[in-house]
């Protein structure tokens, strides 16, 4: 292939100065590093050392892995861009602008000199790695759990999840719809007037996502699926017969009864042997009194009258466990 070869360290860096860009100091100067020409579009980039040699097709002068890749110019990437390996990775080096459908860094050090523009998501998910997007980036989800990522450009997205290792040149240059977590200016000092000590927001994802485990994300991430939940209610497979658990769910949510998940208190309907049981639990993170957009507290004792009272409007058989006061147990039929 024409727009890509093998060069040494020395030559990296007495043309593109990575040395000074990346920690290398321990590697000798005849180790080799992978460039691409400027423009270069591609399906994928595997940033880690176990599949660039293969997926570069080059042959190596030298017997180490190839250290990193540098792009001279812009690069174009229709699928994803990831880096698997946790405690280390192969350096990125992009003179110019990046554009792809997802873009997720580990161990891995990066530099975009230019723009960086990621149809889905740009995560950072180990603390090993550190990416630096000089220009503008714009993406659905920014997502550093515990990469650190800084943004000197301006910053546009949907959802930041920040988790403290998410710094930006400063609030007038960022246009995030929701936060999640602490943010930083480029120095590490929290910025007062970006980000949020609420998780409530990471509610916009998938909420397979909601526990933000990193595989789970680079899995989704390279299967070219968005993180954010599909808009309006999930639609069941309409050639899947309802559960009874799932027709007494629905009947709730009908009737504006609030479910419980990780962030609000609400019903939950579960089973034990014998019967289907609802039942009023506490949320796992509720938010502190008084936080904006938290929703207003419910009576635990009023909300499982209203749930029996509901029920028994759609047909339900309901009764109070006689072991257990907290627990209706439904039943189908009068």
């Amino acid at each position: 292939m024409d727009h890509i070869k093998a060069i040494s360290l020395q030559e990296a860096d007495q043309a593109f100065g990575v040395r000074s860009l990346f920690h290398l100091d321990r590697q000798d100067d005849d180790a080799e590093v992978v460039v691409l020409r400027g423009g270069t579009s591609l399906e994928n980039l595997p940033l880690d050392f176990s599949h660039l040699d293969a997926w570069s097709g080059l042959t190596k002068a030298h017997p180490g892995m190839f250290l990193g890749v540098v792009v001279e110019g812009s690069l174009a990437v229709a699928d994803w861009i990831t880096n698997w390996e946790w405690d280390f990775g192969p350096f990125l080096l992009v003179r110019g602008d990046v554009r792809a459908k997802n873009f997720a860094t580990a161990g891995s050090e990066v530099v975009i000199e230019g723009d960086l523009h990621v149809a889905q998501t740009l995560a950072g998910v180990y603390n090993h790695g550190h990416t630096v997007i000089r220009g503008d980036t714009r993406a659905q989800v920014v997502l550093t759990a515990e990469h650190l990522t800084e943004f000197h450009g301006r910053l546009h997205a949907e959802l930041g999840i920040a988790g403290n290792f998410l710094r930006v040149a400063g609030p007038a240059k960022v246009q995030v719809n929701a936060w999640s977590g602490y943010v930083c200016d480029l120095q590490g000092n929290i910025l007062p007037d970006l980000g949020a000590r609420s998780t409530r927001a990471l509610r916009a994802l998938d909420p397979e996502f909601w526990d933000l485990d990193s595989r789970t994300i680079l899995k989704a991430m390279e299967a070219g699926r968005s993180l954010l939940r599909a808009p309006g209610p999930a639609q069941p497979d309409p050639s899947a017969p309802e559960t009874p658990d799932e027709a007494i769910r629905g009947v709730l949510r009908l009737a504006g009864c609030r479910e419980h998940d990780r962030w609000d208190d609400g019903f939950v309907v579960g089973r034990d042997a014998s019967a289907i049981e609802v039942y009023f639990c506490e949320a796992d993170e509720p938010d502190a009194p008084g936080t904006p957009g938290a929703p207003e507290a419910l009576d635990p004792e009023a909300e499982l009258r209203r749930y029996a009272k509901v029920l028994s409007r759609a047909g339900y058989r309901v009764a109070v466990d006689p072991h257990d006061e907290d627990v209706l147990r439904v039943g189908i039929g009068s």
